[in-house]
């Protein structure tokens, strides 16, 4: 959108150094109109999606502003997740690294209010935190407002909808009259407009929602299949696709250990992700996807929220979400600062309706996600392993290993190909499913399309409790490549789900 660079738009120096550190040269829309409002003074409201680049549009030009020989919290930004709040905690210490004597403090509940209140009378410049446990404290005298400069609400709707509203207008009515104020939402339900109109008068008003509303970047696919063989397809899926990380998300946090424990037993690097974790576990599975020690993470909607890791190349939906906006918000895991990504949604027979609804909200269709044949995969497996042993033909203790082979071949009048043989099928025992010896089965066939209805018939919303697969699908295996789902019709347009939603869980 703009041909301006980060040099032009009047930042700090010492941001500016920082940024280009960084990498960055070019800002993105919303950097583009966000940081001269914020420059100039201005109070701002930004309607925009995660993954827009947000979290600078307002830390580098409020940086810009403070004055940091000042040990005071001159930046106080809300965040509804205490995921979220670290990772803007950790995006300001970035961009404020060459500041001398610069401190930023995340507060949050699930932490000890010691080491919190020890870091405040430190002083810490920027202070990031949830509603909750920020209000705790200027209750408690052990967070003062005086020198409050700016405040910013990130994803004001998210907190809005997990209850945090009453805080966050406490809040807001604590600071001083002069503070320049922030808000970012992807929508603007009544309520958030109402906070906007009373604490934000005369505010700039900044809108990017195009690009993440279409997920331009993210290649969509849907991959119908039966609810009892969806580990099944998931496990194809990771074998077949180049992923770097992938996030799969489940309804519950019960799935999110259960998932784990069956993928790691597949030997897949992966780890859950829920409200069953303490902070420092979760903190802690954060950390290892950014480093590579995990690949995989299962997690559930509230638990990935506001999640921004940027090896991430895939988002599988193993679990259809509870409406649009989480589905966006999934799939926005991915395609992060530029890069492309793909979503794979795996949906069962009586889920197929709610498709339709999905593709409205993106503004995009999704491709039938096309499984290798049985064939096809076998065919795949016996290169890897070919490679694979390959691979050991220039080990170190090669040498070594013939010798020893060659003695027992010697003293058991064995030829040296039944010697490997032996010692292939001795490794299949010792891990099963290493050797590619099997043509693996076929999964049944779903078509993507779901049934037509008759007037007495129903619609059916993810997650409803309906009887058995009505029919419209067939059974069976596939036809050439495909597998489940591999050439079925797009969703077709039509009416609205009907039905109950499942229970949220964390």
């Amino acid at each position: 959108m703009s041909e301006l660079s980060f040099a032009e738009l009047g930042l700090d120096p010492a941001v500016l150094e920082a940024v280009s550190a960084v990498g960055y040269e070019t800002p993105s829309p919303i950097q583009a109109q966000a940081i001269p409002a914020l420059l100039a003074g201005n109070h701002l409201l930004g309607v925009a999606q995660t993954g827009t680049g947000k979290t600078a549009a307002f830390a580098l030009p409020l940086l810009s502003r403070i004055d940091a020989s000042v040990t005071d919290p001159q930046i106080l930004v809300l965040a509804p997740t205490r995921e979220l709040a670290i990772q803007v905690a950790e995006a300001f210490t970035t961009y404020a690294s060459k500041f001398r004597n610069f401190h930023v403090l995340p507060i949050y509940g699930g932490q000890d209010f010691y080491p919190q209140i020890k870091g405040l009378r430190r002083g810490a410049q920027v202070i990031v935190g949830t509603p909750g446990r920020m209000l705790d404290h200027l209750r408690k005298g052990t967070l003062k407002l005086d020198s409050l400069k700016a405040l910013v609400l990130d994803e004001a709707d998210e907190m809005l909808r997990m209850g945090f509203i009453d805080d966050v207008e406490a809040i807001l009515a604590k600071t001083p009259e002069n503070c320049q104020r922030a808000l970012f939402s992807a929508t603007m339900p009544p309520q958030i407009k109402k906070v906007a109109q009373t604490y934000l008068r005369n505010a700039t008003e900044v809108r990017i929602e195009s690009e993440t509303r279409t997920v331009e970047r993210i290649s969509q696919f849907v991959l119908p299949v039966y609810a009892e063989r969806k580990l099944d397809a998931l496990t194809r899926i990771l074998e077949v696709e180049p992923i770097d990380a992938a996030i799969i998300f489940v309804r519950t946090k019960a799935e999110t250990t259960m998932l784990a424990e069956k993928l790691s037993a597949r030997g897949h690097a992966v780890a859950p992700l829920s409200g069953d974790l303490n902070q420092r576990q979760r903190e802690q599975t954060v950390e290892d996807l950014k480093r590579g020690k995990k690949d995989i993470i299962i997690a559930t909607d509230v638990a990935a929220r506001g999640l921004d890791v940027s090896r991430i190349t895939h988002v599988i939906n193993y679990d259809v979400p509870y409406d649009t906006e989480a589905y966006i918000h999934r799939v926005g895991r991915t395609g992060r600062a530029g890069r492309e990504g793909k979503a794979i949604l795996l949906v069962t027979p009586r889920e197929r309706s709610w498709l339709r609804t999905l593709e409205r909200a993106t503004n995009s269709p999704m491709e039938a996600y096309e499984l290798p044949s049985p064939v096809e995969l076998k065919k795949m497996r016996e290169q890897q392993f070919e490679s694979q042993l390959l691979g050991f033909a220039e080990d170190k203790k090669l040498a070594k290993a013939m010798s020893l082979l060659d003695e027992i071949a010697e003293r058991n009048d064995m030829d040296m190909a039944m010697v490997a043989g032996a010692l292939a099928c001795w490794m299949e025992a010792a891990q099963p499913g290493s050797l590619p010896l099997e043509q693996p089965e076929a999964l049944p066939t779903v078509s993507a399309t779901p049934p037509r209805r008759d007037r007495k018939g129903g619609g059916g919303r993810p997650g409803e409790n309906r009887k058995g697969p009505k029919g419209g699908f067939k059974k069976g295996g596939p036809k050439g490549r495909g597998g489940p789902g591999g050439r079925g019709k797009p969703p077709g347009k039509g009416g609205k789900p009907a039905g109950k939603r499942p229970p949220r869980q964390a």
